[in-house]
């Protein structure tokens, strides 16, 4: 009787939740190219599931009572009849997609996040062309309001699944946007610090998470120095809630014994990235680099003076550039003499060590040889 929900795989009973699930776990198995009918056939039993729900009386997922500001963004049917004086709100399916993720998500391990993840975007490409786009806002949403577990492994999921390391998608996003590049500035910082303390640190926010027990109340100084190093980091891992308890409980503490805990918490220099070394080779670069720039200058300005000089030099002198090897050894003779540059003006004298230079070059720049007039 039901041929549409049993090519999906699914009982009388099911309803529209199931349907999309299974809908979407049928699409990832057809390939839409090569397949086009099986994807048409899937489709139409896709809806054909969806309209029998709505006809037997499954009704539609709505939102939790408790939605957020951010996340209600609905609107009022304005088709009201006096016939139905109270129009129902419309609740966009996507708010109610994350909010069915965020309960998937608090329900399973943090292995099974990326998964789920995956799952909801293969549904979302099936509907409207804006759905994953609006997904991806709410998603946002819960994770800065803190309305999702696992946050740290969820915002790490939809890092690679919505691209946020590409160039000009965060600021598509505006102030969501601008949060998502305050996480990723302070993770990086954060991944800068040793690894045994990042370890020990993520160990301890695990522990309040799951119990704030009296053991943790020494530790509050630490966690206080982390919280306001990497804020938004932190969140992903410890919530508000928690940090409140937190504080309160250490607070409730004797004076002396708050003091002899803050001494004992890790002094300000480890909860900053520790990057010597790199600092130091930029400032060596930087050194090193004046002196070579100089160097080139002075090359620069010597080689302009010789050739703004060059047609003054060259009629006085009458010399070829390479002289040939006897004349080298003239000019040799001529400069060993004492009183080689008696009588010569300064371009003169120039231009004769030119000429050494270059017979130096040419491998002529050695006494005549024997025999030789």
């Amino acid at each position: 009787m039901h041929w549409h929900l049993e090519a999906l795989g699914l009982p009388a009973h099911a309803d529209l939740v199931a349907v999309r699930r299974a809908y979407a776990a049928a699409l990832r198995g057809i390939d839409q190219a090569a397949d086009p009918a099986g994807f048409a056939r899937l489709r139409e039993a896709y809806e054909a599931a969806r309209a029998w729900c709505e006809q037997a009386g499954a009704a539609e997922e709505t939102a939790p009572a408790e939605v957020p500001t951010s996340l209600d963004e609905g609107s009022v049917d304005d088709g009201a009849t006096p016939e139905q004086p109270e129009a129902q709100p419309f609740v966009d399916p996507t708010v109610t997609l994350a909010w069915r993720f965020a309960a998937d998500v608090g329900a399973r391990r943090t292995e099974a996040v990326p998964q789920l993840l995956e799952e909801a975007l293969v549904y979302l490409r099936t509907q409207y062309i804006d759905a994953p786009g609006r997904f991806e806002e709410y998603l946002i949403d819960l994770l800065g309001l803190q309305r999702i577990a696992h946050r740290a492994a969820v915002f790490a999921a939809a890092e690679e699944q919505f691209h946020w390391r590409e160039v000009g998608h965060l600021a598509a996003l505006g102030q969501r946007g601008q949060w998502i590049e305050v996480v990723l500035a302070q993770r990086e910082d954060w991944l800068a610090l040793p690894e045994d303390r990042r370890r020990a640190w993520i160990e301890m926010f695990a522990q309040a998470e799951s119990s704030l027990d009296p053991s943790l109340l020494r530790r509050w100084p630490e966690m206080k120095r982390l919280n306001e190093r990497f804020p938004a980091w932190v969140s992903l891992h410890v919530s508000a809630d928690t940090l409140q308890s937190w504080q309160t409980a250490f607070d409730a503490q004797p004076a002396s014994m708050q003091d002899t805990y803050r001494r004992m918490a890790p002094p300000a220099s480890l909860y900053w990235p520790q990057r010597p070394a790199p600092v130091r080779r930029r400032w060596r670069e930087r050194l090193t680099m004046w002196p070579v720039a100089g160097f080139f200058l002075f090359l620069l300005g010597n080689s302009a003076h010789y050739l703004l000089n060059a047609e003054r030099i060259a009629p006085t002198t009458a010399w070829t550039p390479h002289d040939t090897a006897e004349q080298c050894a003239a000019l040799y003779l001529r400069m060993d003499r004492p009183d080689a540059f008696a009588g010569l003006d300064d371009e003169e004298i120039t231009a004769l060590k030119e000429r050494g230079a270059h017979c130096a070059s040419d491998g002529h720049w050695h006494p005549p040889k024997r025999g030789s007039n």
